[in-house]
C-alpha cells in the first residue's frame, strides 16, 4: 500500500526537506537595500493607481524567494536584458525626480554570473577582515 500524499508532507516535515515557493514581498525602503539572487521569472501586474501594467519580479535568494517591483521606468530598460538563472545584485539608488511632481525609482543592477557557478564561486577571504581572522 502506498503512502498518502498527508503521510508524505508530514514526513517531509519532520526531515525538513520542504521547500517554500511562496515568493515574500520584498519593499525598497532606503538607500542601499540589495537584493542578490537569480532571476526566476517576472509578470505583469495592474497598477490600483491607473491603468498602467508594471512587472514584478521573482528571484532566487540565500534566504529563499522574493518578488519585487522596481517600476515601470526601470522595467523598460531591465526586463529585456534579464537573464533566467543569471544572478544579479539589485541596489537601490533612491528616487529621482522628473517632470510633473513625479519621480522614479534608481537602481544599480550588476550580473554577477549563473546560478549553477554559484557554489563553484569560492572567494578568498580578506586577510585584513576582523571577522575572518577573529579566533
Amino acid at each position: 500500500m502506498s503512502k498518502s500524499y498527508a503521510q508524505l508532507y508530514a514526513n517531509s516535515r519532520k526531515a525538513k526537506t520542504i521547500k517554500s515557493v511562496t515568493p515574500v514581498y520584498y519593499k525598497w525602503k532606503k538607500e542601499g537595500d540589495q537584493v542578490i539572487g537569480a532571476f526566476v521569472s517576472y509578470s505583469p501586474v495592474q497598477s490600483r493607481l491607473g491603468d498602467k501594467e508594471y512587472n514584478q519580479y521573482i528571484f532566487e535568494t540565500d534566504s529563499g524567494l522574493v518578488k519585487f517591483a522596481l517600476g515601470r521606468s526601470a522595467d523598460n530598460e531591465v526586463t529585456p536584458i534579464l537573464g533566467r538563472g543569471v544572478v544579479y545584485a539589485i541596489t537601490f539608488q533612491g528616487k529621482e525626480d522628473i517632470a510633473g511632481g513625479r519621480s522614479v525609482n534608481r537602481f544599480e543592477i550588476e550580473e554577477i554570473g549563473i546560478a549553477d557557478q554559484v557554489d563553484e564561486t569560492e572567494v578568498d577571504p580578506d586577510p585584513d577582515d576582523k571577522q575572518v581572522n577573529k579566533k
